[in-house]
């Protein structure tokens, strides 16, 4: 298993915390989703990328979340490595050329300016 990515959801309408946890827990949720649990007025959701792509689980949130009109804030709670973060905006953005090496925090170090 690849390092798991975990965020908290924060929908704006909290009543639709119930249908995202059955969403992502019940039959017919990615098969990466490792873990789902409310806490407070989010849902902390931890799953494996390799086995449920970020996009999926996203995906699967925001249908939830059209149906009651909702947006959400999202953070995460799990720190990803450079190679990770690279990995996963190349995925999602359809962009082969993304790497770890043009992360702009990592250059902006390298330059000397942060």
């Amino acid at each position: 298993m690849s390092e798991p990515i975990v965020v908290a959801v924060f929908p704006s309408l909290p009543q639709a915390l119930p249908a995202l946890e059955r969403a992502l827990s019940g039959p017919g949720a990615p098969d990466g989703v490792l873990s789902v649990r409310r806490s407070g007025d989010s849902i902390v959701v931890e799953w494996d990328p390799t086995r449920s792509a970020v996009r999926l689980v996203m995906g699967v949130i925001d249908a939830e979340l059209r149906r009651y009109n909702a947006s959400r804030r999202t953070e995460l709670l799990t720190p990803l490595s450079e190679e990770r973060l690279a990995e996963i905006a190349a995925a999602e953005l359809q962009a082969p050329e993304i790497g770890p090496d043009r992360i702009l925090e990592r250059l902006l170090a390298q330059a000397g300016l942060c």
